[in-house]
């Protein structure tokens, strides 16, 4: 499988271009090994930066084994190595994939690489649990979809906010009706610090002999060693996909989880690069408007201040909003005293109290004349746990079971096409349009 890194004029050229080419093929029996119930899984990591590690640790705490690590630093694989001595490594991903033992692959590496990886991955009959987002481009997530068909393989995309208690329980009370019909969702995120903006520290060992520089650019553009290129890699097209692909893919997943949809239909984007200017090309301000039809979505992301901190999602019903935060989740009942108090004022005695007094016991919700709605006390459920280990509980659980996990590959697909319309909205300074029958993009005519 070739490399999958691209220039900025190429980031929109394949992103619009041929996005339906991937035909969805029919599921098919897994090629390769699958765990029985009764084993723990064997896991392969390829990618252990920042994420990378995190995701180790967390394969570990619920009791599957790591039998390799993959990355291109070499101080990323001594770190690894701290976690588990005895852990394998290796700079080249393809060793991890020829492994037999290995029953699923976790891929933590810079988003122009998980398509090449996540496919590689499932041909050689590996399940495999990839970072957000699913990949760097919409013909990619198409081509996951099919692959994930044609070989059976399972995957899970990893906004482990699907298996927070919050999200479920936010779900809960939009099923039952709590908030009424929701017509508005609003999104946003805020970090205003150089870690939040991606200015990572560079490593002081860092250099082309304690990185594979070549192998890490693939099909990028060719250009000299950048350890900056390497560690802060979210802030280039060429290897990231920006605000949209590292933030707003856990937001939408929210929305698509509760909404209970896949696809946007359209997406029309803002923003520029206001404070960390510099080398980099993807905005700190990224503002995008969503249309699904029958709701709306706003999501308002920046690199460059704070507002109640963290990532919020509000579900605006007529009845009522759930909030939802990375440590709770909030049911927030209307509960107000609604009256014609204030037009009838204008009115003309004679007139009002005849109109009052038939009106004194209206039944009609919201609007009734002194009539209250039934007291609904506002709710708060606090985060238990952060996700990222719950959500590989359900992976494994996939895994041995072969049922689909939460975030599978279509699902998956959804919120990568959602943050990859706000990026090429954005660059093209166009509304795009998604037709989910063609699988195709448009712009606007």
């Amino acid at each position: 499988m070739s490399d999958q890194g691209i220039t900025r004029r190429e980031f929109i050229g394949r992103s619009v271009a041929g996005a339906a080419t991937a035909g969805l093929a029919l599921g098919a029996p897994a090629i390769g090994r699958v765990a029985s119930p009764n084993e723990r899984v064997t896991v392969g990591m390829v990618g252990v930066g920042i994420r990378g590690l995190e995701q180790m640790q967390a394969v570990l705490n619920v009791k599957a084994d790591v039998a390799i690590v993959c990355d291109l630093y070499d101080g990323h694989l001594r770190r690894a190595k701290e976690i588990q001595a005895n852990t394998a490594t290796t700079r080249d991903y393809r060793e991890v994939l020829d492994r037999k033992d290995i029953d699923a692959v976790c891929i933590a590496t810079s988003d122009h690489w998980h398509a090449p990886v996540a496919i590689a991955a499932m041909q050689a009959g590996k399940d495999i649990y990839i970072e957000k987002p699913m990949t760097h481009t919409i013909p990619q997530a198409l081509e996951l979809v099919k692959v994930s068909k044609e070989t059976g393989r399972l995957v899970q995309v990893g906004s482990q906010s699907l298996s927070m208690e919050s999200t479920h329980k936010g779900k809960a009370w939009v099923d039952a009706g709590e908030i009424g019909n929701i017509y508005m969702v609003q999104c946003e995120i805020y970090r205003p610090d150089p870690v939040g903006a991606w200015k990572y520290p560079v490593p002081p060992d860092a250099s082309p002999q304690t990185i594979d520089w070549d192998r890490y650019l693939g099909n990028a553009p060719k250009r000299p060693f950048d350890a900056a290129r390497f560690f802060q890699f979210r802030n280039w097209w060429d290897y990231g996909t920006g605000i949209a692909g590292d933030e707003y893919v856990h937001l939408l997943s929210r929305v698509h989880y509760l909404m209970n949809t896949q696809f946007p239909l359209s997406a029309v984007a803002n923003g520029g690069i206001y404070k960390w200017t510099g080398d980099r090309d993807v905005p700190d301000v990224h503002n995008t408007l969503y249309d699904y039809g029958k709701f709306q979505v706003v999501v308002m992301a920046n690199l460059v201040s704070n507002f109640d901190g963290g990532e919020i999602v509000r579900f605006m019903g007529d009845k009522g909003t759930v909030v939802l935060t990375e440590e709770s989740a909030s049911l927030l009942p209307y509960d107000k005293e609604w009256g014609y108090e204030y037009p009838l004022e204008s009115w003309p005695k004679d007139t009002k109290d005849p109109f009052m007094a038939a009106h004194k016991n209206d039944p009609t919700a919201d609007i009734g004349t002194y009539r209250r709605q039934p007291h609904r006390k506002a709710q708060k459920l606090m985060q238990r746990a952060e996700g990222t280990e719950d959500h590989f509980r359900n992976f494994f659980a996939a895994v041995k079971s072969r049922q689909q996990p939460i975030e599978n590959v279509d699902f998956g697909c959804g919120t990568a096409v959602a943050c990859h319309m706000a990026n090429l909205s954005y660059l093209k300074k166009q509304r795009l349009f998604w037709d989910a029958e063609k699988l195709e993009l448009r712009s606007e005519s």
